[in-house]
């Protein structure tokens, strides 16, 4: 994502506090960052890959002083399918600790790797509102 690979209009998110902070803003390292609405109770931001693509992981940033200290991630293997959750070894939906600040970024890879054509960010804990930089990791398949 940071690179510009994946354009911005393949970002998308449940909502915006303002149209200062849209998904697209979301690439890690990026100045900016998204910010959910303060209202939105059940937020998420959502990359769609285009084409099948190998996930390992997920580094986080905050924004703003405000960041995400927890969330889950699910995925869609084809766009026509159901979303299923990233599982721990014990096949329970995984919580993932995210940011104590709002500018080091917090690596944090899947016990075992998916194929995706949809990735999905949803906070489960924040400081303040939800704010989000992040990046994807994986590779495209051959």
């Amino acid at each position: 994502m940071e690179d510009g690979t994946i354009q911005d209009d393949r970002i998308t998110a449940s909502s915006i506090l303002s149209n200062t902070y849209p998904a697209r803003e979301a690439r890690l390292n990026n100045d900016k960052g998204w910010l959910a609405s303060s209202d939105d109770a059940y937020p998420w931001i959502e990359v769609d890959l285009v084409q099948s693509t190998v996930v390992t992981g997920v580094i986080t940033q905050g924004s703003y002083s405000r960041y995400v200290t927890a969330y889950k991630v699910a995925y869609k293997k084809q766009p026509s399918s159901d979303r299923e959750h990233v599982t721990d070894g014990n096949g329970n939906v995984k919580v993932f600790i995210g940011n104590t600040d709002a500018d080091t970024p917090v690596t944090n890879l899947f016990d075992e790797s998916v194929v995706a054509t949809v990735v999905r960010i949803e906070p489960t804990a924040w400081q303040i509102v939800v704010a989000l930089r992040l990046e994807l990791l994986g590779c495209r398949r051959g």
